[in-house]
């Protein structure tokens, strides 16, 4: 297997997805020593690797350690190489070296990575390359502790735990789990954790260590563990013998032979298959796993990229265009408050565009009420002239306040002056007008404010789905609502200027004298023909003995000219009222609220920089944007690589 060029590639771009950090957005196939400190970790990782990790106390378990191992035929020797991410310095002095130099890497590290803190969660990454080199990745992490030492920082477990656990709960990290052959594996610490995050037991693999180190009565018990007869693991266990203190001048051949000699000293180890014991099978054993571990997960992998690259895309698109000084801020919402000049003067009118159309089209045809009300905001020029129609329909329906002609007989004998009998002063007229006025005033100021605040909402659901930017919509809809407020004073004070000019009768529309002519030759052509009778011939006959010929009665001369004057009113209140409801309409609505909405945009412009600082983006804003776009950068270089 680790012949095959299919595995050599297929480790390298699992190495290389982690050189672009996909690790730090997704999950990639991995394996991670973990157990206890002094529980023989790094033994195992120095007899998998070749490389002599110091045995200072704690040198090499303060972070975590990533050994890449790289076949490469055209060397003539091994060759090393580490880099830290973000610490370019270090990663040039040691970009190719020698092998041998593996302590000082090490040491290099420990003075860079732990100069604030005993732990350190960045990660040391090494590829050791060269001819014989069997292709295998494996990270080694800081050995669980319970307790810290006199002057060390008390948080030190707990940080530990937490870098350990973050591969630990890693779906497609294969956890390694060292366990000491002189400990119970009831009381392993390393395998409740395990178990913890893989209840399955379907990618934890315990290595047991020092298996020297048991009485030579306990053995049996120990070969039924590793031969998975105690505690079933689904993928079994492995054994290896460490190179301990008494070994450390050892060579790695030489360590090898002695941990060969020590399975071939008791005839009980003949048990346990040679692919799970030793350092020579413990590697061949991760290496097949791993293989068949990438192999599986590649392809998820893949369409994993894929679809966290859009989420995040959304997500970013979504923030709108960064805003980071006032400058910006300025320059963009200038920009935005023209653009949508444009949309809503249009859309007041009626010119709505066709994307816009096209993004209510389905909701247009139908629903209940609510979706009704709805589309009634968003087509604002066709609700609006249903409320037009029903103004004008309530005046009609209150066209003329009818007075009988006693009743104007009494008015006109109330404000009876020194003219000439049969005539009737102006401010009769004026005062019996007043009534009917006083109706439509009512009536205009209730359809008036219906039309203004339908405008309000109307304009305001635009501006909620024309701008996505919360932040930039407060600001328009602050400004639009001091707007509406200043134009419904006008609208209210132009309504009361048209009703006060109306409390001076005044007209020289042709359909006024036509109207009172019409009522009058009405009413004469219904006494005619109340008097109509047909002669022997068949012809029809007036019986003019039975018309009344005018009066010369006083009395009956004021009771006629109380009669015109109701004719008069009746007339005169049909020219008015078309005039007040066209009047009112154009000189309200249509003027304060229509024709003058690019003073709401003016107003826009002179927004100050206070109000702009709210639009730039925040801190945290611009933190998440950066990861965002770090993010998608990282997975559209790790997409090319799958």
């Amino acid at each position: 297997m680790f012949d095959a060029i299919e595995y050599q590639n297929l480790v390298d771009k699992i190495n290389k997805l982690k050189h672009h950090r996909l690790n730090h957005v997704l999950s990639v196939p991995q394996i991670a020593i973990v157990g206890d400190q002094s529980s023989g970790k790094s033994s195992v990782l120095e007899a998998i690797t070749k490389l002599l990790f110091p045995r200072d106390k704690g040198m090499c378990t303060r972070f975590a350690t990533q050994v890449n191992l790289c076949r490469d035929p055209t060397l003539a020797e091994d060759i090393l190489s580490a880099r830290i991410s973000g610490e370019e310095a270090f990663n040039e002095r040691y970009r190719v070296i020698d092998a041998n130099q593996f302590r000082h890497v090490i040491e290099d590290a420990v003075l860079l990575l732990c100069r604030n803190s005993d732990i350190s969660d960045k990660v040391l990454e090494l590829t050791l390359s060269g001819p014989t080199q069997s292709p295998l990745t494996i990270i080694d992490l800081p050995g669980f502790i319970n307790t810290t030492l006199d002057g060390q920082d008390k948080n030190i477990p707990i940080t530990i735990r937490t870098i350990n656990e973050r591969y630990m709960k890693d779906p497609r990290t294969i956890i390694l789990a060292v366990v000491p052959a002189n400990v119970d594996l009831n009381n392993s610490y390393v395998l409740a954790r395990a178990e913890e995050h893989d209840p399955k037991n379907e990618r934890t693999v315990p290595i047991v260590t020092k298996p020297d180190m048991i009485d030579k009565g306990t053995l049996p018990e120990l070969i039924d563990m590793v031969l998975n007869n105690r505690k079933k693991m689904r993928l079994g266990y492995l054994v290896m013998r460490n190179t301990g203190y008494s070994d450390m001048d050892l060579s790695w051949e030489d360590a090898r032979q002695a941990e060969d000699d020590f399975f071939a000293r008791d005839v009980e180890w003949r048990a346990v298959p040679k692919t799970n014991k030793g350092r020579d099978g413990v590697k061949r054993f991760l290496g097949d796993m791993l293989y068949a571990h990438i192999k599986k997960e590649l392809p998820l992998l893949k369409g994993e990229v894929v679809a966290k690259t859009d989420e995040l895309r959304r997500e970013l698109d979504s923030m709108g265009v960064q805003i980071a000084n006032t400058n910006e801020a300025r320059v963009k919402f200038q920009e935005l408050t023209m653009q949508l000049q444009l949309s809503l003067s249009g859309i007041l009118v009626g010119a709505y565009s066709q994307e816009y159309m096209d993004t209510f089209k389905d909701e247009a045809n139908g629903g209940d009420n609510g979706q009704q009300q709805q589309e009634s905001l968003r087509f604002i020029r066709s609700s609006l002239q249903k409320l037009y129609q029903d103004y004008n329909t309530a005046m009609a329906e209150h066209n003329f306040q009818k007075l009988e002609i006693s009743d104007i007989m009494a008015t006109v004998n109330r404000f009876k002056g020194n003219e000439l009998p049969g005539f009737v002063p102006f401010t009769i007229f004026i005062n019996l007008f007043s009534g009917t006025l006083t109706i439509w005033k009512t009536l205009t100021k209730e359809h008036i404010t219906k039309m203004h605040l339908y405008l309000c909402e109307a304009v305001k659901a635009f501006l909620v789905y024309a701008i996505e930017h919360q932040r930039v919509r407060e600001v328009f809809l602050d400004t639009f609502l001091t707007f509406y407020r200043k134009q419904a004073k006008l609208i209210n004070t132009t309504m009361e200027d048209i009703f006060e000019d109306e409390m001076t009768p005044f007209t020289l529309n042709k359909y006024f004298y036509d109207t009172i002519l019409n009522i009058r030759s009405n009413k004469f052509k219904a006494q005619i023909d109340k008097h109509i009778y047909q002669d022997e011939d068949g012809d029809d006959m007036v019986c003019v003995k039975d018309l009344k010929a005018p009066s010369t009665d006083v009395h009956t001369n004021e009771e006629k000219a109380a009669e015109d004057l109701g004719d008069q009113l009746k007339a005169y209140s049909k020219v008015a009222r078309k005039r007040i409801v066209d009047v009112v309409l154009m000189q309200t609505i249509e003027r304060h609220m229509v024709k003058h909405i690019g003073l709401y945009f003016k107003e826009l412009i002179k927004v100050d920089d206070t109000k702009l600082a709210c639009l730039i983006e925040s801190e945290a804003d611009q933190r998440r944007r950066r990861d965002l776009e770090d993010r998608i950068e990282i997975l559209e270089r790790s997409l090319f690589e799958l």
